[in-house]
C-alpha cells in the first residue's frame, strides 16, 4: 500500500488561509461540508455574522483556480487571543472533528497567540489580537481543517512545502509601518526548517495565519518535489492581483508509490576544512563542540603537500544550523576556510524505543534507535552507548561483555519483529 502524500507549493504566491482552503476544495474536498463548516464559526464568536460563503471558479493570468468569495460582519475588531481559542474550540466540537483535525486548528492558533505574545512581551492568557481576531481567521482555520480531514490527509500522510514567497516593500497593520516581511511571519518561522524567498513583488504574500497552518502540517520546506504519484491538484487564488504570475497556492496531493513508510528526503550542509599543526586533544575539542550542533562530525588524518601531516574536517550540518557550525569551525581550530556543499539526503525512518533489559539481576532501560523498511519492519537496532557504559559501570564488567548481552536481550524482544 503506497502512502499518501501532499505538497503545498507556495513558492511564487506565498500562502494565506483563504487561498490554501480554496485549493483544498479545488483539490476535491467536500464544498458544502467546508461551507457548513465556515457557517458554524459565527455561532462561536460573540459579535459576528457571516452572510455569505462561496467557492467561485476564477481565472488568474490564465489559470482557472478556486476562490473563496466570503462576506461577514464583525462589530468587535479586539479580542483576547484566549477568548479567539476559546471559541476555536467550541466551534471544533459543535462540528464533531476528528482529533488530528481539531489538534490542527487549535495549535495554528497557538503558534498565532504565541507569536504576537512573543513580540509584544506579554503572557497568552493576556495578548490582544488585531488583525487575527475577527471571524475569518477561525473560518480559515476551521474551513482548513474540515477540508484536510475530508482529504484524508490527517491519516498518516506526509505533507510537505516548497520554499515560502513572502513579498517584499512596507507593510500598514494597527501597529503601524513595518517592513515586510513582518515580524509575526519571522517568528512563526524562526527556528523551523523553511527558507523564506522575498519577492517577486512589494507586497504581503503570506500571512500569518497562513504560515501558523503551514507550519503545523510541515516539517520544513524541500528545494524539490518528493517522490510523488499525482492524483489531485488543487488551485486556490487570493483576492489580490499582481503583474507576472497568478496568486495563487497550489497543493498536489497522490501517493508516494514506494510502500506505507516512505525514504525521507532532505538537504543538510556538507562543511569540510583541513587543519595542521594542531594538537590531538585540539581536535578533539573541536569535535566535542561541533558534535553539540553538528549531525555528524569526522575527522580524517592525511598528508598534505611538503608530506606534512593534516586533518579533514567534515561535518554534516543543518542548514539552519550553518552559521553556528562555522563560527565553532573557525573560533576553535584557526582555519581561514571551509568548504561547503548542499546535498540531497535520503533517510529511513527511524524511532528511539525504550526497552527493558536485564543484566546481572537488575532492570535498566535502555534507549534503542530502530530503523525500519518501507513495510515498517526494524531493521536495525542500535542501543544508546551512554546507557550500555551506564550498565557496564553498575555491574562490573567491560562495556564489550555489557553490549553483547545488551544486544542480545534487544533483539529477543523487538528484532526482525513489527513495533
Amino acid at each position: 500500500m503506497a502512502a499518501k502524500v501532499a505538497v503545498v507549493d507556495c513558492q511564487v504566491a506565498g500562502i494565506a488561509g483563504d487561498m490554501l482552503m480554496a485549493s483544498l476544495v479545488d483539490a476535491g474536498a467536500n464544498k458544502a461540508k467546508v461551507i457548513d463548516a465556515i457557517f458554524a464559526c459565527q455561532d462561536s464568536l460573540k459579535g459576528s455574522k457571516i452572510s455569505k460563503v462561496d467557492f467561485a471558479k476564477v481565472v488568474s493570468h490564465g489559470f482557472t483556480a478556486t476562490q473563496l468569495q466570503m462576506k461577514y460582519s464583525d462589530s468587535v475588531h479586539e479580542r483576547k487571543g484566549a477568548e479567539m481559542h476559546r471559541s476555536l474550540a467550541r466551534c471544533c466540537d459543535s462540528l464533531g472533528l476528528d482529533q488530528k483535525a481539531k489538534t490542527f486548528a487549535l495549535e495554528s492558533l497557538k503558534t498565532i497567540i504565541s507569536t504576537e505574545a512573543r513580540i509584544h512581551g506579554e503572557d497568552f492568557a493576556s495578548i490582544h489580537l488585531h488583525e487575527a481576531s475577527s471571524i475569518d481567521t477561525l473560518a480559515d482555520l476551521v474551513g482548513c481543517a474540515v477540508a484536510l480531514q475530508d482529504l484524508g490527509l490527517f491519516d498518516g500522510s506526509r505533507i510537505y512545502s516548497t520554499k515560502v514567497a513572502v513579498g517584499g516593500g512596507l507593510l500598514k497593520f494597527s501597529h503601524g509601518t513595518v517592513p515586510n516581511p513582518a515580524s509575526a511571519i519571522l517568528e512563526i518561522f524562526k527556528n523551523r526548517q523553511f527558507v523564506l524567498v522575498g519577492g517577486p513583488v512589494e507586497d504581503e504574500l503570506t500571512t500569518p495565519t497562513g504560515a501558523a497552518m503551514l507550519v503545523n502540517l510541515a516539517s520544513g520546506s524541500i528545494n524539490y518535489y518528493p517522490n510523488i504519484a499525482p492524483e489531485k491538484i488543487g488551485y486556490g487564488v487570493g483576492t489580490k492581483k499582481f503583474d507576472g504570475f497568478a496568486n495563487v497556492v497550489r497543493v498536489l496531493v497522490g501517493t508516494s508509490g514506494v510502500g506505507v513508510t516512505e525514504i525521507a528526503k532532505d538537504t543538510v550542509c556538507v562543511v569540510e576544512t583541513n587543519i595542521d599543526d594542531v594538537s590531538g586533544e585540539l581536535v578533539g575539542n573541536l569535535v566535542e563542540k561541533l558534535s553539540e550542533i553538528a549531525k555528524d562530525v569526522t575527522v580524517i588524518p592525511g598528508t598534505t603537500k611538503k608530506s606534512r601531516p593534516t586533518y579533514l574536517i567534515r561535518i554534516i550540518s543543518e542548514n539552519a544550523e550553518l552559521n553556528n557550525v562555522l563560527d565553532v569551525l573557525f573560533s576553535e581550530s584557526g582555519t581561514l576556510g571551509a568548504r561547503v556543499q548542499e546535498v540531497e539526503r535520503y533517510v529511513l525512518p527511524r524511532a528511539v524505543l525504550i526497552v527493558p533489559v536485564d543484566i546481572s539481576g537488575s532492570t535498566f532501560n535502555v534507549h534503542v534507535k530502530v530503523v525500519k523498511d518501507r513495510a515498517g519492519r526494524i531493521t536495525n537496532a542500535k542501543p544508546e552507548f551512554e546507557d550500555v557504559r551506564v550498565i557496564a559501570s553498575r555491574c562490573h564488567m567491560p562495556v564489550k561483555r555489557a553490549m553483547e548481552l545488551v544486544n542480545a536481550q534487544v533483539a529477543k524482544r523487538i528484532g526482525g519483529g513489527d513495533t
